[in-house]
Order: C-alpha cells, then structure tokens, then sequence
C-alpha cells in the first residue's frame, strides 16, 4: 500500500482499435491487437491495441499546426476535433488557459483531441508500419481512414521509433497529413491509484475498408494478431494471449455489435457524447480484489486522490450486498465477474458476458 504522500505518476498516452472490414462473414470486422515483445510485455504475450506514450516535442509541437494550414486544412476542420463539454476527464481537456482558438497561436499545440490523435496515428506507424493519412486529393475529412504505401518503410519506421519528431518530417517527404478525422474518440482508462507509475489512455477507434499490410517493429511487437472481439477473448481464456483489464472490457463491449457498418455509425454518433475516465477504485474484500468503475456505489467522487487499495471488512457477497448500483470487476490472474447493472455512461455499449469454454488438457 501506498500513502498519501506519494501520489502516483499517471503517463499520458493514446491507442488505437483499428477495426477493418471482412467480406461475407456473419462478423463481417475484424480488429488489429499485438503481441508485445518480451522485453516491453508485462506478461507473457501481453497483447494490446497499437499506441503508446504521448511525446511532448513531436506530438504538441506548433510545426504540426503550421504545417496544416500550409497543407490546405482549414482551421475548421481543427475545430470539429475539439470537444466542448464541461464534463471532459483532465486527459482530454484543454491544456491551456483562456479560448479553444488558443491552440493556434501559440508555442505548443494545447488541444489534447489534436495531440493525443497525433500520438495515436505516430505509435500505429512506429508499431507495425501503417501510416493513418491523407493525401490533398483526400481532403474530404471522411470517416474512414486512408492508409498510405511508405517508400523504405523500414527505414522510415525505425527513423521514426528512435526519434518521435521524425514523424513531421516523414509526412512533409510524403506529402501527407495524419487521418485525424477518422479517429473516432471511444473511451479513456487509467491505471489503478495504488501503481507508481501507471498510464491514463485515450482509445479512439479508426476504420478502414480492407485490411492493410503492416510491418512489424521489432523491440516492440512480437505478433500481429486480425481477429474478431470473440476470437480474441477465446484466445485469452486458452493462455494464448493475456490482457489488461481494459482490453477485455473494450472487446467485451465489441461483441455486441457484429456489422462493420453498424459500429462505424455508432462510433461516429458516440464520438460527440464526450467520454468518462474509468478510474478503478480498488477495494480488498478479505482477499479478494474488487476494482469499481464510474457509477457504481462503491465509487468515490474524486478517484484520482485514492492511493492505496481501500479495505472492506466483509466478503465478496457482503461488498456486493451492499450495493444497488454495480460497475466492477474482480482481477487476480484475469477478469473476472465484470458487471454493470446500469445504463452505460456516454451513450455507450453495454460489455457483454463471454461464457468461457475452456478445453481440457
């Protein structure tokens, strides 16, 4: 346990679901999940979606907004990115004082849903090689991604994996800007109060019409894994794969939906409905780890200031008698029993239970 003197260090970072369409399939998509290599997996065969670590000097920098206007992006189409709402998590507020307008006249880039979809569009290129952007011929602003052929896309990669800011450098040579109208803002975790040195992740979800060659970047991903939510969640019940809790929620969520087309119109629609940071609170039931989410009774208004895992003087079945509103889970070497008994927050999708099928051995 940790005191209160040594609040955790949340790192700012974006990934992205990358969700390409499957032709004549009862699940007509599939989503794009790595394998991490065994030197950056917290476990064996940790698997994730593509993204990484917001870099200060490449993904905030002022050059990407003057490179903009210079490519033809009308300050507009910017503007359609930000969000205004009251109820924006700190991640995806303005970073800045004063107006929205300011991100255009200053040092820094201070919109966060123009700089965390720059780290999302850079880490997808630096992770398995696919480049997210337009060309002026696609300056539509549509909301399925354009995806671009890479001349020495090996050496690009690893130009751009070892210095971040090469990444501008990369799209003026190639004349592109990066596909940040079709990154569809989905969802936002952070990692529980009792971590050191955890991360705070905005998810957006991109789409494109058919799937695309990748590379994989080799110090970082072990396996590029096409595969629908249900094949993916298998595959961890089996040990073949091993997530994160937000990764199972997310996929959890996916398996409501089967269309391509149908998530795409959801993802758009949602998108605009703003996005709650699910923050787990962390309770010890004589044991057993309960983590509750955003809406849940046993949830506390301000998350962020818990630092230790809060201890129940009860059991599991106690902890949940006590409570008429459930968003929770518990996790010991997998989730388990994740349950919401309410509406969704944001207009989303309510995660479904995957009934496990385990084989014998």
């Amino acid at each position: 346990m940790s005191n209160a003197g040594s609040p955790p260090k949340w790192r700012t970072s974006a990934s992205v679901i990358l969700v390409t369409k499957e032709a004549e399939k009862s699940n007509d998509y599939k989503l794009l999940m790595l394998k991490r290599s065994d030197a950056t997996a917290v476990m064996v065969n940790q698997t994730v979606f593509p993204g990484g670590l917001l870099d200060s000097e490449a993904d905030e920098s002022v050059a990407w907004l003057q490179y903009l206007e210079k490519f033809g992006v009308p300050q507009e189409a910017l503007r359609r990115l930000v969000l205004i709402r009251d109820d924006r998590p700190a991640i995806l507020a303005p970073q800045g004082t004063g107006c929205y307008d300011r991100f255009f006249k200053r040092s820094r880039i201070w919109s966060r849903e123009i700089t965390l979809r720059l780290t999302a569009v850079r880490e997808c290129f630096e992770e398995v090689g696919l480049l997210l952007c337009r060309k002026r011929s696609q300056l539509d602003f549509g909301a399925v991604a354009c995806a671009q052929e890479v001349p020495d896309l090996e050496a690009w990669q690893r130009r751009v994996h070892n210095k971040p800011s090469e990444f501008l450098t990369l799209c003026r040579e190639l004349e592109v800007v990066p596909d940040l109208w079709a990154l569809h803002e989905w969802s936002a975790w952070a990692s529980p109060g009792f971590m050191r040195k955890g991360y705070e992740t905005v998810f957006f979800m991109a789409f494109v019409d058919k799937q695309p060659n990748l590379l994989e970047e080799p110090s970082e991903v072990k396996e590029t894994l096409w595969l629908t939510s249900l094949e993916l969640l298998r595959q961890a019940d089996l040990g073949e794969v091993w997530f994160l809790p937000p990764q199972v929620y997310e996929l959890s969520r996916l398996m409501g939906i089967k269309e391509y087309q149908s998530l795409l119109d959801f993802a758009i629609k949602r998108s605009g409905l703003g996005t709650t940071m699910y923050l787990p609170v962390t309770y010890d039931c004589q044991g057993s780890m309960i983590y509750v989410l955003p809406g849940d009774d046993f949830y506390v208004p301000e998350p962020h200031l818990v630092h230790e895992i809060i201890s129940f003087p009860g059991s599991v079945d106690e902890f949940r008698a006590r409570s008429k509103r459930l968003h929770r889970y518990t996790y010991g070497p997998s989730i388990r029993n994740l349950e919401l008994n309410f509406p969704p927050p944001n207009g989303h999708l309510r995660p479904l239970k995957f009934h496990l099928k385990r084989q014998k051995l």
